[in-house]
């Protein structure tokens, strides 16, 4: 099936918050490829949803681009995201209010994303650190 077949918007927002837990596993930095912790990734979904609940789609793409560098990573900016959103979104009520429901479910889906990729991360470090205590003598 087709996105653009696809009226589903509960399926969009499950994809899209599948694809930011995709992307946001590692980061380079320096030449090097640097493991982002799904907690980081977590704290800044719920602190976004938080901002968009509270003061809307606008506010919410401003605090993502403020973030510091080490948060930029998971929160990639984009400059022609906030025109759009003021001249295509904001001036039209029926739209803003689908995109913030649209984008708040895409959150939490992204959250709880992140959380069970932190219970997995884990469970793979707690086997790990058995593994290394039984080889010592």
């Amino acid at each position: 099936m087709s996105l653009a077949s696809n009226n589903n918007l509960d399926w969009h927002a499950a994809q899209a918050g599948q694809q930011i837990i995709k992307t946001t596993k590692t980061r380079r930095n320096n030449g090097k490829e640097e493991e982002i912790k799904a907690n980081d990734v977590e704290n800044l979904a719920t602190k976004a949803l938080g901002v968009l609940q509270e003061n809307g789609v606008y506010a919410a793409f401003l605090y993502l681009y403020s973030r510091s560098e080490n948060e930029q990573h998971i929160a990639k900016p984009a400059e022609q995201v906030l025109k759009f959103l003021t001249d295509a979104i904001c001036n039209d009520l029926d739209r803003l209010l689908l995109v913030k429901q649209l984008w708040e479910q895409t959150l939490i889906y992204a959250r709880y994303g992140a959380k069970a990729r932190g219970v997995e991360e884990d469970a793979k470090k707690a086997k790990t650190e058995i593994e290394k205590a039984k080889s010592q003598p």
